[in-house]
């Protein structure tokens, strides 16, 4: 599959990051969808195929790291990337462990996040 085929669920509680996220990738040729909350996330998730998350921690309803856990244990194959405004070892580490393939941390360059973007479904593409 294309790359630039791929269907992105973008989860966060903040419309001005998303609307960036989803701008930016729409401008790559990437389908996007988007979700307000963690619960949102999880049934549109559920209801739809979608090849990459990429979702924030802190969200009512759900946070990421349980959206996180959840789709990874549901779709074994989706490309998960976490953001987060609250930077740190344990916050990595939580993502990972919630199975999350990349992290970003909150500001970020949209340069930062196709890089950090790019190099996830890279190193992964072929897993």
């Amino acid at each position: 599959m294309e790359t630039s085929s791929y269907r992105i669920l973008i989860v966060d509680d903040e419309p001005a990051i998303i609307d960036l996220l989803a701008s930016f990738l729409r401008s790559e040729g990437y389908s996007c969808e988007t979700a307000a909350n963690g619960r949102s996330g999880l049934e549109m998730a559920s209801s739809s195929h979608f090849d990459v998350v990429i979702t924030d921690v802190l969200m009512p309803e759900m946070d990421g790291i349980t959206l996180t856990r959840k789709l990874s244990h549901q779709f074994p194959d989706l490309f998960i990337m976490v953001m987060t405004g609250y930077y740190g070892e344990r916050s990595m580490e939580s993502a990972a462990a919630a199975g999350a393939h990349e992290f970003i941390k909150k500001p970020f360059s949209l340069t930062e996040f196709e890089m950090r973007f790019q190099r996830m479904i890279r190193e992964n593409k072929y897993r």
